[in-house]
């Protein structure tokens, strides 16, 4: 039976699975990588520590035998390549926000109407031009997970999937937009080609590797997410909250409806991007998530995640009356503000560790419930969640989720669909499945399902007007 593999690039790691037909997992191996922050408000990662994980990899789950390869990477990094294909200069990833300035270049409606996207430090044509600004010359500009496809076979692609996260991919005419490139003086030749998903690029050692994608996509994709139905919940490092819907739908201010209770902000709150199966995904790309749990963790002494859920199912719900605003990063909901940062509201002596580990799990959930709420009211199926990722591990958090959205959420059985999604990729672009909604059916059941149990509306509601007073 022939194999595939599918790699997640992802920000804290990189992992391989080799899969079967089926995909079911024969070997997987994982690397861990680095962040590092120059200063406030930047993320860089070393985009040769990528590589050299992915070869750590393969080699670790085999290549012989091997049908295909592809890649799911982290959205939203930046590379600069000399001719020859290498990095001249550490990779802006994801949590990069310092190119607020040129972010500013183009008219954001503009924007949001071209591309589906909020127009953000984090994508990529605002951080081209920040490095273009400061003299880097490169050859061309890439993804991850381009990046790391065209070191391992010496061809640049990307699928448009990706590219709709750049700022620069044109959702209507499914092409790069010369208009945008234009307004952040970017010379199209310096962008990876734009090929399908599961077209094949190239061969690493003879073993062919698809074009690929971004983890926001592969990741329900692994979890048989392939068509409109429930809403994917992607807790890793960041949480990524989507919905797959047949058409483009953009988060515009006439298609709010009065059930949305940020519905007097006047900005887009989720972007519209291509999905690899020929759909759309609106989706919030989102927050750090996992990395806030990991950073309540540390503050408050604890040696693990587990650590701290355990000391937040000991606090009652609501945290005392505590409020944290997930904002780690900068502000991502209800809009998205670089400048703000994150903060722990109606703190008191009668408080202790144990109502704050609950209020960061809270401030998170009520991120969500933002989010969801928006897609409900954008006319899309929101009445039951798929939780994917190392996070949906905790019960603590999936009932706390569940009580605050109102709404069930199943858990997969496995948390590295991402990787299963990129193995899906490869599998259907050398024919062993016909085409990703064949492959994505053979993705097992929920193993769990958490019902709403108890109402958590009025700390939602303490969370709303923390917000409000900041935003408003």
């Amino acid at each position: 039976m022939p194999h595939v593999i599918g790699i997640d690039l992802g920000s804290q790691s990189v992992k391989a699975v080799r899969c079967d037909e089926t995909f079911r997992v024969v070997a997987d191996h994982r690397v861990p990588i680095e962040t590092t922050y120059p200063q406030p408000g930047w993320a860089e990662q070393d985009p040769d520590t990528w590589v050299a994980a992915v070869h750590q990899a393969l080699a670790a789950v085999g290549k012989d035998g091997v049908a295909a390869i592809a890649i799911a990477g982290q959205l939203d990094g930046c590379v600069a390549v000399d001719p020859a294909g290498h990095a001249l200069h550490p990779a802006l990833i994801w949590q990069d926000r310092r190119a607020t300035a040129e972010a500013a270049l183009a008219e954001r409606a503009r924007v949001h109407a071209i591309t589906g996207q909020v127009a953000d430090a984090s994508h990529m044509a605002a951080k081209i031009r920040w490095l273009v600004a400061r003299g880097v010359r490169a050859a061309r500009f890439d993804q991850p997970t381009s990046y790391v496809v065209a070191r391992l076979t010496g061809a640049s692609a990307i699928d448009p999937a990706l590219a709709s996260t750049t700022m620069l991919y044109d959702l209507a005419a499914r092409a790069w937009s010369s208009e945008l490139a234009r307004e952040f003086a970017i010379d199209l030749a310096q962008l990876p080609a734009l090929a399908p998903t599961c077209s094949i690029v190239g061969d690493h050692g003879g073993i062919p590797v698809a074009v690929g994608t971004g983890d926001d996509f592969a990741t329900p994709l692994g979890a048989g997410l392939a068509a409109p139905g429930p809403i994917a919940l992607g807790l890793g490092t960041a949480e990524v909250v989507g919905a797959i819907s047949d058409a483009p739908v953009l988060d515009l201010p006439a298609a709010r409806t009065a059930s949305d209770p940020w519905r007097d902000l006047r900005e887009p709150m989720v972007e519209t991007h291509a999905f690899p199966t020929g759909a759309y995904f609106v989706e919030h790309p989102g927050w750090l998530s996992g990395g806030a749990v990991r950073w309540a963790a540390r503050m408050l002494g604890l040696g693990s995640d587990a650590e701290l859920d355990a000391l937040a199912a000991s606090a009652p719900a609501g945290a005392g009356g505590i409020t944290f605003v997930p904002a780690l990063a900068g502000q991502m909901t209800p809009v998205w503000r670089p400048e703000l940062r994150g903060a722990l509201h109606g703190l008191s002596a009668a408080h202790d560790r144990a109502h704050v580990a609950r209020a960061v799990l809270e401030g998170l959930a009520f991120a969500c419930r933002d989010v969801v709420e928006r897609l409900a009211a954008l006319g899309l199926p929101a009445n039951e969640l798929v939780a994917l990722g190392g996070g949906a591990a905790s019960r603590t958090w999936m009932q706390l989720r569940a009580d605050v959205l109102g709404r069930p959420h199943h858990v997969t059985g496995r948390a590295d669909t991402c990787a299963i999604g990129a193995a899906m990729i490869a599998a259907v672009a050398v024919g062993l499945h016909r085409d990703l909604a064949t492959a994505a059916a053979h993705a097992p059941p929920p193993v769990e399902t958490f019902q709403p149990r108890d109402s958590l509306e009025g700390a939602y509601a303490r969370y709303r007007e923390f917000a409000a007073c900041h935003l408003l």
